[in-house]
């Protein structure tokens, strides 16, 4: 008796079957179709002032006056027109705006997103003030910094119920889809 052991069988065909599997195939589609999704409802929720059904604080007075909307997020459409999906290995999605992406005043939309999700604090300048003055933001004298509120428009989404319920209904019908039970 042999103390080795080896393969049997027709191993390339077993390799192309499971490289052909239909429940991966499925799960693939799921995961095209919640990027899709999952993008759709960040745009809603932008465009409805509550991703994720939590409102946006709401915009300063003066920026109202200068843009000429309530509406934070919304300007032009850069930001909007910027959010996608892509899939990213065998099992992750992400969703997002993508570095790289640019909007029409030529910033990074990332760079962008990234202020209206986090928030920011900005130190005043000199400069600044003098310029904050002129278009009518008075800051008071010993300013040093100003703090733009988070408006998350992804996270408030994704840590939402419905958007948790989407994954799931999505990764359930793939799986009936792929798999002979009836």
């Amino acid at each position: 008796m042999s103390g080795g052991s080896g393969l049997f069988g027709d191993w390339d065909r077993a390799i192309q079957l499971l490289g052909n599997n239909p429940i991966k195939r499925a799960l693939d589609l799921a995961r095209n179709q919640i990027g899709v999704t999952g993008a759709s409802m960040v745009k809603k929720g932008i465009i409805d002032g509550a991703p994720g059904g939590t409102p946006f604080w709401p915009l300063h007075p003066k920026t109202i006056e200068r843009k000429g909307s309530s509406k934070p997020l919304i300007g032009n459409g850069d930001l909007i027109g910027s959010v996608t999906h892509q899939l990213v290995g065998d099992s992750d999605i992400w969703i997002g705006v993508r570095r790289g992406a640019r909007a029409g005043n030529g910033q990074d939309a990332a760079d962008i997103a990234e202020v209206h999700e986090y928030g920011a604090v900005i130190p005043v300048t000199a400069k600044m003030k003098a310029y904050l003055h002129y278009i009518g933001i008075h800051l008071k004298p010993d300013t040093e910094y100003i703090a733009i509120p988070p408006r998350s428009f992804l996270r408030t989404i994704f840590n939402s119920r419905k958007f948790h319920a989407m994954i799931s209904r999505k990764i359930i019908n793939a799986l009936r889809r792929a798999l002979p039970f009836d």
